[in-house]
C-alpha cells in the first residue's frame, strides 16, 4: 500500500510521521506556491532525511501517475477534494478525508463520482475508534431513554475552523436515530469551545427529571487520528464506493441499525439485571 497525504498542520504531521513508520508513505502534497515544495519531509519535520517528496498539488496528474499512490489521505480542507477529486478519480487513487466542513452537496458529488468512477472513498470527520463507539453508545442512550433532553459539548483547539465540528454534528444524527421513534422535540443543542490546544473532547449530556448520564469522549494525542487514518486506509486499499468510518470499524452491520435498538438492547438489558 503507498499512501500520499496532503495537510501538514499539527494533526498531518503526525500522520506524516505514523504514515512514515509504517513505510506507506510515498508522497507528501502541498499547496501551490507553497516553500515547502521540492523539500524532502524530514526536513519539515525536523528529522534526518526521510527520503518522501513534498511536491506542489499544480500538476497533480502527472505526479500521481509518476508516485503512482494507491490512497491518498486528506488531512487540509474541503477545497482540495472539491478541486481535485476528478483528477485522483481519473488516476483510480482512493481517498481517506480526515476532513471536516463538507456540505451536503459536497458529499453527493462524491457519492457519484466514487459509483461512476469505481473508486473508493472514506468521509471521516470522525477518524478514531472511540469516537465511533461513543455514537454508537449516543444512539442507544437516546433509543433507551428518549423522554431525556440531549445535548452535545464540541471542545477543540482556538485554532479549528469550524464550529460546530462535523463529530459533534454526526452525534447529533445518531441521538436522532435513536429519538425516532419517539414524539420528543428532536432539537439537540451543540455548545462549541474553541480554547488553548484541546486535541479533542466531545460529551453526550441525557438529562432526565432526577438522573444525568454522561458519555464522553477525550483524545489524548493526536497519534489517535494518525491511526484512525491508518485504519481507513487499510480497508479502503482495493475497495470500490462510499465509506464511513461506521463501515472501516465494523459498526455499520445490520445489528446497529436503529429499528433494532429498541428491542435487542433492551432485551440485552433486561437479561442482564435478571
Amino acid at each position: 500500500m503507498k499512501v500520499a497525504l496532503i495537510g501538514l498542520g499539527t494533526t498531518g504531521r503526525i500522520a506524516a510521521e505514523y504514515f512514515h513508520k509504517e513505510q506507506a508513505l510515498a508522497l507528501v502534497l502541498c499547496r501551490e506556491n507553497s516553500q515547502d515544495a521540492g523539500k524532502d519531509l524530514g526536513e519539515l519535520l525536523h528529522r534526518p532525511h526521510m527520503g518522501v517528496s513534498v511536491e506542489t498539488t499544480e500538476n497533480l496528474e502527472e505526479k500521481l501517475n509518476r508516485y503512482k499512490p494507491d490512497i491518498l489521505i486528506d488531512f487540509s480542507s474541503p477545497s482540495f477534494l472539491r478541486e481535485h477529486l476528478a483528477t485522483l478519480a481519473r488516476c483510480k487513487v482512493n481517498v481517506v478525508t480526515a476532513v471536516t466542513g463538507y456540505t451536503q452537496m459536497d458529499i453527493k458529488r462524491v457519492k457519484v463520482l466514487a459509483r461512476k468512477r469505481e473508486i473508493g472513498v472514506v468521509i471521516a470527520p470522525n477518524i478514531t475508534l472511540g469516537v465511533n463507539v461513543l455514537l454508537v453508545m449516543a444512539q442507544i442512550a437516546a433509543a433507551l431513554q428518549s423522554d431525556y433532553d440531549f445535548q452535545v459539548v464540541d471542545e477543540n483547539h482556538r485554532n479549528k475552523k469550524d464550529s460546530p465540528s462535523g463529530t459533534a454534528e454526526k452525534i447529533v444524527a445518531a441521538i436522532k436515530r435513536g429519538l425516532e421513534k419517539s414524539e420528543a422535540d428532536n432539537l439537540i443543542p451543540i455548545h462549541s469551545i474553541r480554547a488553548g490546544d484541546i486535541t479533542g473532547r466531545h460529551k453526550v449530556l441525557a438529562c432526565g427529571k432526577y438522573d444525568q448520564i454522561e458519555i464522553t469522549h477525550t483524545a489524548f494525542s493526536r497519534t489517535a487520528y494518525a491511526e484512525g487514518a491508518y485504519k481507513a486506509a487499510q480497508f479502503i486499499y482495493g475497495r470500490k464506493g462510499f465509506y464511513e468510518m461506521k463501515d472501516v470499524y465494523g459498526l455499520g452491520k445490520p445489528n446497529y441499525a436503529e429499528d433494532r435498538l429498541h428491542t435487542d438492547a433492551t432485551a440485552s438489558l433486561a437479561g442482564f439485571y435478571a
